[in-house]
């Protein structure tokens, strides 16, 4: 380490002595100690220099803040002095150390405190009276005071003074100042006293010595004192309401030439104008930042109206000065007929800040900053009718200068999809754009502001009719930013320009101003407010509607859930609901896994152009604790049967989760109803004729059934599919291509949902009707199960090798008794299973008691299946035509009509 310099080593010693009082004569080991530790600190010392760019750049930003804040003064002397300072080496550490001991240079600095910095140069001394003293004296005769007096002349006498003094006074116009005098009313030394004789000594509170007499042109200028503002002797203004007789105003004045009753009178008419003018100064004068842009430009629209005011006054009160050289007569009466109409619409204007300032009943504080725009708006509309042409273009003026500071979230929101961070804007931000997925975009995110108690939106009246077009101008812009960023090509269009050639700002033409306008002014805003608001709506909503239906794949998601969900294809629901059917039969305990499902399902719509086989899964589920064998006696187990169909994200802000489901309760009645076709189809394949006993009237009753459960399940089956899903979906479609926007097509869905949910009896208020028919459903897999385990039974007496599906035709006797059975084995083996005749012997005689009492016990079963189905049926078809009569579903009146057709099977039967 390099030895340390003298200089510095003299130094620490000033400096070690300076703090200790240690000197090295005194006290030199106690010094030395103290020195070593000073110079190895100096040697080993961890700060280095100050930076000066870091310095440089702290100057720069105080300058500039300095010029924000409007004090050039300051930032100028500060540059100058920084390009006078010499360079050396310590001056970064020297400004470092400035600025580290400035205490708010922006609030402390002042110029007149640099002026005690300024040295003077110190040129020659100049003579002053002090040196010349100091050198002279002020001695001897010459500076002896002299007595004028005593030496004057005999000429000088006291009427030679007098003459002299006169001379240097100057004359007074006494007749003026007197005349001064008695016009200062106000002064009560100089007012004048009316005599008895001039005025009622009754009208006065304390006689004739208490009024005081004033001229008319005073009087009119304590009145434009007083509407102008300010302090005046007639008037007295507390809390901003002016009064005339009040205990301050202990003298009363008077004009000769009017009663005291008439002159109070007009005071009092003059005094209430004035209260309405001081509370509109009061509403400007107050500031407080925390109020509304709405509010504040409303704040200075009436400002600059009273300004406007205050100058016709001022120009009013310059006629009666120096009333006494021109021709001007002043009146109260002339003057009140001239100010009646000016502060009309101030008094009008007064009311309204009234209500805005003090309400009636509680206000939330998003509908309290924009009340004055309703106040504003519903005014202009009542002095157009009632021919106010003045007044009405003093309130439209207001209206729509405040208006246009409303306007622009409005339009930001239209144009850009951003909302203004406030709670006034009528549009709020549920969920942030990370919160929300993309398949709610358009529900989830964005919702109107409404009050929470009586749910009425918060805006303006004149705004509630173009609210949901504005609403969805804005989610549009939003959606088509998010397509934009999935790199949608025709999303990335920017949206300002469909609206470049959109006017800025809102025109509405003249509705008022002229006496040959009929057009009501709420009309022609509406339509000019409509108009400002359809441009940008149909714009940006028509582009985003178009990319929804081309680019986005709309129709063809339509068409997947039409194939998927409504059975489109009945050829392809038949296979896939058989694959299921066949599974549940066998009693496979995993006939709802979702990966075998799947792959089932996926391949049912391999060939299909509108599906996507990717976006299909299916899955099936069992109540818990029930097996198979349980479950599948009840239709109610298809239930668990569920089909998903993942619909691209934008398509989800069409058809949202809730429509999906209604797709899917569709889709379970539908295979419900397949499935109860399904069993009773198989009967068919039940060949058992041989086995029944002629004459037991077993088969009719087995054919009467069967037929009637099959012509509810066709017909049922034929309401739903070619009834309703085929026109309802059409007429959807129909709608769907004129939905003006997101919304409309929305509306449309949601529409067609609700149609097809009433309409296929899933309903809330249909649930009775729609619990009777699964259950007729569940009847009907009953009444095959029973016809399935008979057939094994008569199938186990006659033969045990064969199989039910291989048994011959039987032979059958001649008889008349023939007719009774079918000849048609094929199509309809099994039908007949309770028309059948006995055996010819080969079996024993155990087995023919047991199949009598099994056959008497089955036709039973059948009677009471019988009775209850035509129980349950009337009940369906009553139901049906009472819903139907009630006007709420006129359609149900087709499917209850259709129903009747089932005792047409029974009596052909």
């Amino acid at each position: 380490m390099a030895a340390t310099p003298a200089k510095v080593k003299k130094l620490a010693d000033q400096l070690i002595t300076c703090i200790t009082g240690l000197t090295p004569e005194e006290d030199p080991a106690n010094f030395g100690l103290c020195r070593e530790f000073a110079l190895r600190s100096f040697k080993g010392y961890k700060f280095g220099r100050t930076n000066q760019f870091d310095v440089n750049s702290k100057l720069s930003g105080l300058e500039e803040k300095l010029r924000i804040y409007n004090r050039d003064d300051i930032a100028d002397a500060l540059r100058s002095r920084l390009n006078e300072l010499p360079v050396s080496t310590f001056t970064p550490e020297l400004l470092s150390l400035f600025l580290t001991l400035s205490d708010r240079p922006l609030e402390n600095a002042h110029l007149d405190d640099l002026d005690a910095l300024i040295r003077h140069d110190q040129g020659p001394k100049g003579l002053t009276w002090a040196d010349i003293i100091a050198e002279e004296p002020l001695e001897g005769e010459i500076w002896k005071d002299v007595d004028f007096g005593a030496e004057s002349s005999d000429e000088w006498s006291e009427e030679g003074e007098d003459d002299v003094v006169e001379g240097f006074v100057l004359k007074g116009d006494r007749e003026g100042l007197e005349a001064l005098k008695k016009a200062q009313y106000w002064d009560v030394k100089h007012r004048v006293r009316p005599i008895e004789e001039e005025i009622d000594v009754s009208l006065g509170a304390g006689g004739v010595e208490n009024i005081s007499i004033i001229s008319e042109v005073q009087a009119v200028r304590e009145v434009l004192f007083m509407l102008l503002g300010h302090p005046c002797v007639l008037f007295q203004s507390l809390n901003g309401i002016v009064s005339v007789e009040t205990p301050a105003l202990s003298t009363q004045f008077a004009l000769r030439h009017t009663s005291l009753l008439a002159f109070k009178a007009l005071l009092n008419w003059y005094g209430e104008k004035g209260t309405h003018l001081n509370r509109i100064r009061y509403f400007t004068s107050i500031r407080n930042i925390h109020v509304s842009p709405e509010q504040q430009t409303f704040t200075s629209a009436v400002a600059e109206k009273l300004f406007l005011l205050d100058q016709r006054l001022i120009e009013i009160e310059q006629r009666f000065v120096g009333n006494a050289t021109t021709n001007q007569i002043a009146s109260l009466l002339s003057l009140q007929s001239e100010l009646e109409p000016l502060l009309h619409p101030y008094i009008l204007l007064s009311n309204i800040i009234g209500a805005i300032t003090n309400p009636r009943t509680p206000i939330p504080q998003t509908t309290l900053a924009t009340l004055h725009l309703e106040h504003l708006f519903t005014s202009a509309c009542t002095l157009q009718s009632t021919g106010d042409h003045q007044t009405f273009t003093f309130m439209t003026s207001l209206f729509f200068t405040s208006l246009q500071t409303y306007l622009r979230p409005i339009r930001t929101w239209m144009e850009r999809g951003e909302l203004r961070p406030s709670e006034i804007f009528l549009v709020s931000q549920t969920l942030t754009p990370d919160q929300v997925e993309p398949g709610g975009l358009w529900h989830d995110q964005f919702a109107l502001r409404t009050d929470p108690a009586t749910g009425a939106l918060q805006a303006p009246r004149f705004v509630h009719a173009a609210a949901a077009r504005i609403f969805i101008t804005g989610k549009s812009v939003v959606f088509l930013q998010r397509l934009a960023e999935h790199h949608l090509p025709t999303a990335m269009l920017s949206t300002d320009a469909a609206n470049a050639a959109q006017d800025a700002e809102l025109t509405v033409p003249d509705s008022g101003g002229g006496s040959d306008s009929l057009a009501p002014f709420q009309d022609t805003f509406a339509a000019a407010f409509s108009a400002w608001i359809g441009a940008r709506h149909h714009s940006v909503s028509s582009r985003l509607r178009d990319i929804l239906y081309r680019d986005c794949g709309l129709w063809r998601s339509l068409d997947a859930l039409d194939c998927v969900y409504l059975c489109r294809d009945g050829h392809r629901f038949d296979v896939l609901a058989g694959a299921v059917f066949e599974k549940i039969d066998k009693g496979v305990e995993n006939w709802g896994d979702r990966f075998l499902l799947t792959e089932m399902v996926q391949g049912v719509f391999a060939g299909v152009g509108c599906v996507e086989g990717g976006r299909l899964r299916m899955r099936g589920r069992m109540q818990a604790g029930v097996t198979v064998r349980e479950g599948r006696k009840s239709v109610k187990m298809l239930k668990g049967v569920e089909v998903d169909y993942a619909l691209p994200w934008p398509i989800m802000n069409v058809i949202n989760k809730q429509a999906l489901e209604a797709y899917k309760s569709v889709f379970t009645l539908l295979l419900q109803i397949r499935r109860a076709q399904h069993a009773l189809k198989r009967l068919t394949t039940l060949k058992i004729l041989t086995t029944l006993k002629r004459g037991s009237g077993e088969g009719a009753l087995y054919y009467s059934l069967k037929h009637r459960l099959l012509w509810f399940t066709n017909t049922l089956y034929y309401y739903l599919t070619d009834l309703v899903l085929l026109p309802q979906t059409a007429q959807m479609r129909a709608k769907m291509a004129k939905a003006l926007d997101v919304d409309g097509m929305v509306g449309v869905h949601a529409e067609f949902v609700n149609r097809i949910r009433e309409q296929c009896l899933l309903g809330p208020k249909l649930a009775p009707i729609h619990q009777t028919i699964i259950t007729l459903l569940d009847l009907s897999l009953a009444f095959a199960d029973a016809q399935t385990s008979r057939a094994a039974r008569l199938l186990s007496h006659s033969s045990e090798d064969l199989s039910m599906h291989d048994i011959p035709p039987p032979r059958r006797r001649p008889g008349p008794a023939t007719s009774s059975s079918s000849s048609d084995d094929d199509d309809d083996d099994g039908e007949g299973e309770g028309e059948g005749e006995e055996d010819d012997g080969d079996g024993d005689g155990d087995g023919d008691e047991t199949s009598h009492q099994d056959e008497g016990g089955h036709k039973r079963r059948m009677v009471a299946a019988s009775v209850r189905f035509n129980a349950m049926l009337d009940f369906v078809k009553a139901g049906l035509r009472g819903v139907a009569r009630a006007g709420v579903m006129p359609h149900l009146e087709t499917l209850a009509e259709g129903l009747d057709g089932v005792w047409w099977v029974v009596w052909f039967g």
